[in-house]
């Protein structure tokens, strides 16, 4: 058990092998459950949605946003719970509960097909002027799959577990994305596009871990890893319908994105490479839609779907979220504000996967914007330790931002009438005499 979450947090460090899950950015994201692409503005528009860049009313700044998610994939923190109870069992004398029936049992649970540990974590520094936006984003990608030994001491032996020799396989990417956005509306249809130029500085690593040995052994991550470099894409599309029917109640939007729809790959370190996994971790290409409504000017309505079955660093196991939330704004003025978010977001590739539940809030004064979320899962796993048991939810997260914005932020209200264009000046023509 304890293995399995250093696995987790020292994994951040590198950054490991595989193909990744969308990640959750920024706290407005999370907080409305992760559903953000039809609603994306202001500077981080360019990792939700690109063309939220080229919007009539937008917002421009500076804003750092940073979170992190964890998960506990299939039943692998059942399994530790139930091999860290037998192995405790095994050293207090227990026969009744040390025998290698109920450790191979619990190897069972370990071992079953995306059973792992994920996390995936990030920040980032976005300016935005105008339509343009530059960024600076560091995102990563872990995961931790067990390989199953099922060697076990002799039956109800204080060493039956400790003799086991399960490794946990991490692997994982560190990417770093330097670039720039653009977004631009097509003519007056409503209709924007938007699209990022960036280069991805990627960081691969690879380690196994002995479950039963004293040591973790990441003093060898940094011997475990490599550095590469790959220029990478992002395209956007957004349908304000309410420019195009200006009739249309509740201001409904469409949204489409593709992140590194190139398909960028980085260099797997040696080590992994001469244990069979692939020459290039694969930062696969990932599509995302959104439905945004906002039936009055202080609320807002949201819904994300991944239009790609996402793989991630733990081995058999597949990321498809469908996001949905709310977001009401207390007070709602240019100089004060308080916005109050909540969610849902749901894997549709892990039917045995629960609900996790959002929320988040902001408060906003004059140019300065701060917002915090979280998430937790339905599900938890009770683990026991030496005084006491605790139950531990499947997967969990939390983010957070600063921003100073200025400009025409748009509170989502529908409107009659866009803005007027400047009449151009009369010109003085000279009467000849």
């Amino acid at each position: 058990m304890k293995i399995l979450l250093t696995a987790a947090l020292a994994a951040t460090l590198v950054s490991p092998a595989g193909a990744v899950p969308w990640h959750t950015f920024g706290p407005r994201a999370m907080g409305m459950g992760g559903a953000h692409v039809a609603v994306a503005q202001g500077p981080t528009a360019s990792y939700w949605n690109p063309a939220g860049l080229g919007q009539l009313y937008n917002s421009s700044g500076f804003e750092v946003p940073f979170g992190a998610r964890g998960e506990f994939t299939g039943t692998v923190l059942e399994g530790a719970k139930d091999l860290n109870e037998i192995n405790s069992a095994c050293a207090a004398g227990n026969a009744a509960v040390c025998n290698t029936g109920r450790a191979t049992s619990a190897l069972n649970k370990i071992n079953n097909a995306g059973s792992g540990v994920m996390l995936d974590a990030g920040v980032g520094m976005n300016l935005k002027i105008k339509r343009v936006v530059v960024f600076v984003n560091n995102l990563t990608y872990v995961g931790g799959t067990p390989r199953v030994d099922y060697t076990l001491g002799a039956n109800g032996a204080a060493n039956m577990v400790s003799v086991n020799q399960s490794r946990i396989i991490v692997r994982g990417l560190n990417a770093t994305e330097i670039g720039v956005g653009y977004g631009r509306e097509i003519l007056e249809t409503g209709l924007t596009v938007g699209a990022n130029l960036k280069g991805i500085v990627g960081r691969a690593g690879y380690q196994e871990i002995t479950v039963s040995t004293e040591t973790s052994g990441f003093g060898k991550f940094n011997d475990n890893i490599k550095t590469s470099f790959q220029p990478a894409v992002d395209l956007g599309l957004l349908w304000d319908m309410r420019e195009t029917f200006p009739s249309l109640p509740g201001r409904p939007r469409l949204g489409f994105v593709g992140r590194n729809i190139n398909n960028p790959g980085f260099k797997n370190p040696d080590r992994a490479v001469t244990r069979g996994e692939r020459s290039k971790f694969p930062l696969n290409g990932q599509g995302r839609m959104g439905l945004a409504l906002s039936p009055f000017k202080f609320w807002h309505l949201a819904m994300d779907v991944d239009l790609t079955n996402n793989l991630t660093p733990v081995d058999g196991y597949t990321s498809r979220y469908m996001s949905a939330g709310t977001e009401v704004n207390i007070f709602n003025r240019p100089w004060l504000n308080i916005p109050l978010r909540v969610g849902l977001q749901k894997n549709l590739a892990d039917t045995a996967s629960g609900l996790s539940y959002t929320g988040g809030f902001g408060f906003n004064f004059v140019r300065v914007h701060v917002d915090v979320a979280g998430m937790v899962s339905s599900r938890s796993t009770p683990v026991q330790s030496e005084t006491k048991t605790e139950r531990v939810p499947n997967n969990f997260g939390a983010a957070a931002r600063l921003a100073v914005l200025f400009g025409g932020e748009d509170d989502g209200a529908g409107r009659d009438v866009r803005p007027s264009r400047p009449a151009p000046k009369p010109v003085k023509r000279k009467i000849k005499k």
